[in-house]
Order: C-alpha cells, then structure tokens, then sequence
C-alpha cells in the first residue's frame, strides 16, 4: 500500500540522514556517564537495528544513506566552547580523531555506497559543512532524519533544513532523546511544526519499499 506522507509524495526525492549515532553516543560498551540517559533510551527503544533496516530500504529505493558525524580535530583545534554542551566535548575528550568511540556505532551497516558527512564544530549538520551541497548533488527535496538526538542535534538540524528549503521527515522510530519525557515532548508540543513525524514502516511504504 502507498502511504501519503508530506515530503515523500508528488516525487519528492528523498534521501536518510542518519544523525550523530556514533559509539560514544548510541553503542553501551562506550557508555559515558554524561549521556547515561540517551543511551539507555537508545538501546530500550532498538534504533540501531531499526536504522539499518530502513537504510536497506533506502539503499533498495536508490536513494543516499548519509551518516552525519561530530569528529573533532586532535587537541579540539578550531573548536570553539560557546555552550555547556560543547563544554561537555572537550571535558570528556572522546570525540576526536582516531578515537574509537567517535567511530559510527559498530553495529551499523555502512555501504560502499553511503557517505559519511563529519563536522567539526557546532550543533546541527548544514553550517560549516559541506551538507548542503551534497544533497543538491543528488536532487534531493527531503530529508528523512534518523539517528540522535531529539533534545538538540535533530531539531537544531531540522530548523536548518527547512532554512534551505528542504521538506523534512523525522523517523520516530529510528531516533531517540535524553529521556522518554523529552522524546515525546519534541516530537509531539515542537517538531510537528516543521516536520513531518512518521513510523520507519511508513516511510519503507512510501518510497515503495
């Protein structure tokens, strides 16, 4: 059945942006005492094994898998501490090149065809990277987010897609916050507004998968 979903009809073309899901914050054998919450809320609700399936769909779709990533230069170079969670970065000093913990999750399946797209500094995955470009490239019209989290980097991301005139689709089911209550705060009282919030079961059907 072909489900509607504003952002994936009309022959938008769409492409998933895995956000953020790196061993430090997704994967408990690097469990960090400053994200217990969002890992725990990680693992309870599977998005590991849930974003793998619908990167596959996607894959078989013909549409980019691209895995967005902080990975800071060695020393925190050109990293500037503006706020309490860039604080936190430098503090625990794990999100730096060559470390394993800023590898993408080991769980994930990554493709030849994939790309990954790594920042070095800031909240959100369009200013100061390459993002932009690279979706046009590839006729992109909607991004479909997936990944960590929904208390800062998917809606800060969100709002910058939308600013470069991007339709946005959020899966749900395939992203996780720092707790239950702030997941369901965002995704029901402030994403809603700019984005289309759905099941990855419904976005499979929408791109025909």
């Amino acid at each position: 059945m072909i489900v509607q979903l504003k952002g994936l009809d009309d022959g938008e073309k769409p492409a998933l942006l895995v956000v953020e899901c790196q061993n430090r914050m997704t994967n408990p054998d690097y469990a960090d005492p400053n994200r217990k919450g969002l890992m725990e809320q990680v693992v309870s609700r599977e998005i590991i094994g849930k974003i793998n399936i619908l990167a596959d769909a996607f894959r078989a779709a013909g549409h980019p898998v691209i895995f967005a990533t902080i990975v800071l230069r060695s020393g925190f170079e050109g990293f500037r501490v503006n706020c309490r969670l860039s604080a936190q970065l430098v503090e625990n000093g794990q999100l730096v090149d060559g470390n394993p913990a800023a590898r993408l999750n080991d769980h994930l399946r990554i493709r030849r065809s994939d790309i990954v797209a790594n920042r070095r500094h800031g909240m959100a995955i369009f200013t100061g990277t390459d993002m932009d470009a690279t979706l046009r490239g590839f006729g992109v019209d909607t991004v479909v987010l997936a990944g960590v989290s929904t208390n800062i980097a998917l809606p800060s991301s969100t709002a910058e897609a939308i600013g470069l005139g991007y339709n946005v689709v959020l899966a749900e089911d395939c992203s996780a916050g720092g707790s239950a209550e702030t997941h369901e705060m965002q995704i029901t009282k402030h994403l809603p507004f700019l984005a289309t919030i759905a099941s990855s079961r419904d976005i499979m059907a929408a791109i025909g998968q």
